[in-house]
């Protein structure tokens, strides 16, 4: 690949509204590894418009696109797909194992057949019984029964045909359960999602994508060797102290592989710039980049169309 496309490959991006003429023409030139699809974006409104969306971008490309929604089930869904939203995370998590990987199995398999490759899940987050924000996306408060559902959740996304990722490493609530994630690089997830989330006992200055101790950490300390895949650059618990380009330049800088851009195809633009000076510069090495490629070709060994 060509250092122009090679850096293309290691971003996620998408872009609101329908497709134009222009994003086309925009992701032909930069050739952007990775398309997320969301419904905040209203890019499609039912399934026919979806699997077309998805064609047209892949029709593009010189090398394998990846496609990418949040379909856990509960509030976050997507329903526009036409696939069953289903039980959120607690719920279907006291069913026990066989109801989360029968659902993740179900949701998976819809997915997949609109062209979706990956299903941003399952969360692995360890719910700390407090705070709202994980309390029905987490399957529950015990490290090791979530590690479970986790590693079922992995298996029916697998039997869909579909690649995994396990999020929001190292963890929202009970921050310091790496059970899960154990348990999601035991079940070979291809990704393991960084969360923004600041994290004292691992790094205080920086949000967990922001740092490379907590990169270290998911590496050394648990031996994942598989792609690591940042959160979406434009939350607003990264801005304005860590914008976008700037962003997506540090977190593969600290090792991480792919960078997902959510909503904004002149921001996803403006991070491709700032990473191609960086390898310019010699910041972000060439070597580093390539590893990275690689890594992402390789899942066409398996599931990749």
């Amino acid at each position: 690949m060509a250092l122009r496309q090679e850096i293309g490959a290691v971003m996620m991006v998408g872009f609101t509204g329908p497709l134009t003429p222009a994003v086309l023409d925009d992701w032909r030139q930069r050739q952007f590894g990775g398309l997320i699809v969301v419904p905040i974006n209203k890019n499609a409104h039912d399934s026919a418009t979806i699997r077309q969306l998805i064609q047209s971008v892949r029709g593009v490309m010189a090398h394998p696109l990846l496609v990418s929604t949040n379909q856990e089930g509960g509030t976050v869904c997507f329903a526009e797909t036409g696939v069953p939203c289903l039980a959120g995370a607690r719920q279907v998590g006291q069913q026990g194992p066989s109801a989360v990987q029968s659902q993740m199995s179900s949701m998976s398999q819809g997915l997949k057949a609109l062209g979706f490759d990956i299903n941003f899940a399952p969360v692995a987050d360890v719910w700390d019984g407090v705070h709202p924000f994980m309390s029905e996306r987490s399957y529950g408060q015990n490290p090791q029964a979530v590690a479970q559902d986790v590693t079922a959740a992995i298996a029916g996304i697998h039997a869909a045909g579909m690649y995994a990722a396990a999020k929001h490493f190292p963890g929202h609530g009970t921050a310091d359960a790496f059970v899960p994630f154990q348990a999601a690089i035991a079940a070979q997830v291809e990704f393991v999602m960084i969360g923004h989330m600041n994290v004292p006992a691992l790094e205080d200055t920086a949000p967990a994508s922001m740092s490379p101790a907590v990169l270290h950490v998911l590496r050394s300390d648990l031996g994942y060797k598989g792609l690591v895949i940042s959160d979406d650059l434009q939350t607003g618990a990264l801005s304005p102290q860590y914008p976008p380009a700037a962003a997506a330049v540090r977190f593969l800088e600290n090792g991480g592989d792919m960078v997902i851009v959510s909503h904004d195809i002149e921001v996803a633009d403006a991070a491709y710039d700032a990473i191609h000076a960086a390898v310019q510069s010699g910041s972000y090495p060439r070597s580093q980049l390539d590893a990275s490629v690689q890594k992402l070709l390789n899942l066409g060994l398996r599931y990749m169309p």
